[in-house]
């Protein structure tokens, strides 16, 4: 007796603009032309203060740093499709996610100078700080994407993982509970072809990454994520598919890591160098530009006054960020438990003696207020 099918499924791609910049008008989003020019502001700006960041790790003002140099289109332009009181949960690489959001770019130089103080957003955000373990922050989106559906207000919740992470537990549990419970979140892999030195073929031995959703009962795509447009369209796709209670959607977005994984790392040892050049005439910034020039949205006196417009705006984060007073090293105790446990109570009261020691009472009458909690 031959065997029954009982159920198939396909993996569809969305690509809407080209590396030349045209696009597959049947597929062009219904996009105003303000909000066009916000995406290309947006990724331009960031790639630039990507470029600022990394200089000023080598010359020793700023800690390790993750390049997002490639992932523009991934990074800025999905949170576009959510309101401030929707979750936007990204990754340590997802510092176009909190720039889109309106986050202030100083306050990234500080985290990644080691300073807490740098997890400062928007007020009125639903923004969440990233988590440096891979994954661990997928269930908890789940858990963000259920109480917005308890709220019954359309709310959603919008998180990344990379490809590597896709191979992890997190988001198997978390894809298992969202398809289960019809939650209103999307989860986006940005597949930029490595997780730190490990290629994405040796990650999963699936033709796509996107079809990790059919064991889910969640929806599933896959995305050209050098293509803005593209980008745009299915993140717009799936948070209207979540407020109307029709549950999770799984985004693949391919794109591709231009730099290192972090400044920590050296990218040369693993990879082809054939490769970066090939993707870098997929890049998501050029090909964005030749499609607004091609809609007389753009010039070269535009694309200058943006140039110069930038470059202030990055030396005024920068000089921000290294005018703010040291914090003070008593805040690493603080907002740790609702009630702080015996533990934290007594290595706070030796940090103190310890700064008394060294400088005496008065030191501690000139530390910056003690910023959070500690009971």
């Amino acid at each position: 007796m031959p065997l029954k099918t009982v159920a198939t499924h396909a993996v569809q791609r969305l690509e809407i603009l080209a590396s030349d910049g045209t696009v597959d008008a049947k597929l062009m989003p219904k996009v105003q032309d303000d909000l066009l020019l916000k995406m290309y502001r947006l990724m331009f700006q960031i790639r630039a203060f990507d470029e600022r960041a990394i200089l000023l790790q080598r010359s020793g003002r700023l800690g390790t740093y993750p390049m997002i140099t490639g992932q523009e289109a991934t990074q800025c332009v999905p949170p576009l499709c959510l309101k401030a009181s929707d979750w936007a949960v990204p990754t340590y690489r997802g510092g176009g996610v909190y720039f889109a959001r309106g986050m202030q770019m100083r306050h990234a130089l500080l985290y990644w100078a080691g300073d807490d103080r740098g997890t400062h957003f928007p007020d009125g955000n639903n923004d969440m700080m990233f988590s440096i373990p891979v994954g661990t922050h997928l269930t908890q989106v789940a858990g963000l994407a259920w109480g917005e559906k308890f709220k019954k207000k359309g709310g959603v919740a919008l998180t990344y993982c990379g490809d590597g992470t896709s191979s992890k537990g997190d988001l198997h549990e978390a894809l298992t509970f969202a398809g289960q419970f019809k939650l209103p979140a999307i989860y986006i892999i940005e597949n930029n072809g490595w997780a730190i030195s490990v290629p994405r073929a040796r990650q999963a031995a699936s033709a796509t990454l996107a079809q990790k959703a059919w064991g889910y009962g969640v929806a599933g795509i896959q995305v050209d994520g050098n293509d803005a447009l593209a980008v745009y369209s299915a993140t717009a796709d799936a948070v209207a598919r979540a407020r109307r209670g029709e549950g999770t959607t799984l985004i693949e977005c391919e794109t591709y890591r231009m730099g290192h994984h972090t400044t920590a790392d050296d990218a040369a040892r693993y990879r082809d160098a054939k490769d970066v050049e090939a993707w870098k005439k997929k890049d998501p910034i050029s090909r964005f530009k030749k499609f607004l020039t091609a809609r007389k949205l753009w010039s070269d006196a535009k694309e200058k006054n943006l140039t110069e417009e930038t470059k202030a705006w990055i030396d005024g984060e920068v000089k921000a960020y290294e005018e703010t007073p040291p914090p003070n090293p008593l805040d690493m105790f603080a907002n740790n438990y609702e009630h702080a446990t015996w533990p934290l109570v007594e290595q706070r009261a030796q940090l103190e003696e310890l700064l008394k020691f060294k400088g005496g009472a008065k030191i501690l009458t000139e530390l910056p207020p003690t910023e959070g909690r500690f009971p």
